[in-house]
């Protein structure tokens, strides 16, 4: 699936995680629940700020040893470089539940490019209902 232009996001959808989880919300640790489809597959669960989310992530990989602190050196590297500032914009689930062929699975911390999400919903999805 090509990746769309940032022009190309759902302006309603940037508004809601900018409110709610984005660098100027007023609770850094703010959360919402949040279901979105991207190339035919639904991914619902808690999204966070990207802080919160490398947090959680840092805490994924730490038993990788000596990997782990080097990817927490370069994800700190890109948050420092203006040039890649503004150029793809993320969801940030913990543990979200991701259905695809019917099959739901739970991931760790993912990260979904919000260019190719194609439909989105608030709150989470009611698998066990279905």
């Amino acid at each position: 699936m090509p990746v769309q232009s940032s022009d190309d996001i759902d302006p309603r959808l940037n508004a809601v995680l900018a409110a709610t989880v984005g660098p100027g919300s007023l609770d850094p640790d703010g959360t919402i629940e949040l279901t979105v489809i991207v190339d035919g597959t639904i991914i619902s669960g808690s999204v966070v700020s990207e802080e919160a989310w490398s947090r959680r992530q840092k805490a994924q990989i730490s038993a990788s040893g000596e990997y782990g602190a080097g990817v927490a050196e370069d994800a700190q590297e890109a948050r420092n470089n203006p040039r890649l500032e503004d150029q793809v914009r993320f969801i940030h689930f913990l543990e979200p539940v991701v259905v695809s062929g019917g099959n739901p699975i739970r991931l760790n911390a993912t990260r979904v490019d919000l260019r190719n999400v194609a439909a989105w919903s608030i709150g989470r999805l009611q698998y066990g209902e279905m």
